[in-house]
């Protein structure tokens, strides 16, 4: 009598194993790239407007000024709001940056006095930036 063999079929398994390394390394590789900085270093509520657009541009330097008048250029405090003292910083901020078209965002509390906006924008002009742009957030 001659004995029959039976062939045993392997199931195939899909092994979760190496999928999970993937994607627990992707996740951690977002985590570790996504920026979640914001560029001020006072605290400031910026004014709402219906026509605010997004600045994709990332080259331009942002001034900050809080409700008590408190400047603050690229995230770096201002100590004294003398008009000769912030136009210098300015300018060492400009010959760092060395772009051909110099252009500043200004980021301005809502509460704050228009006499600052005004210095500020003042200021720009005598260091010779052309382009000031306020910033706002939209309403929607």
């Amino acid at each position: 009598m001659a004995m029959v063999r039976r062939r045993r079929r392997h199931e195939s398994a899909l092994e979760l194993t190496p999928l999970l390394d993937v994607i627990f390394l992707l996740l951690i590789f977002f985590m570790v790239s996504t920026s979640f900085v914001v560029n001020r270093e006072i605290p400031i509520q910026l004014p709402q407007s219906s026509s605010a657009s997004i600045d994709a541009s990332n080259d331009r330097l942002i001034m900050a000024i809080d409700a008590a008048g408190n400047f603050s250029l690229d995230g770096e405090k201002v100590s004294d709001v003398e008009i000769a003292e912030l136009a210098e910083a300015l300018k060492r901020k400009l010959d760092q940056a060395a772009t051909e078209k110099a252009s500043i965002r200004l980021d301005v509390d809502e509460a704050t006095d228009y006499r600052f906006v005004i210095k500020a924008m003042d200021i720009c002009r005598q260091v010779g930036i052309s382009d000031v742009r306020l910033n706002t957030l939209s309403k929607d």
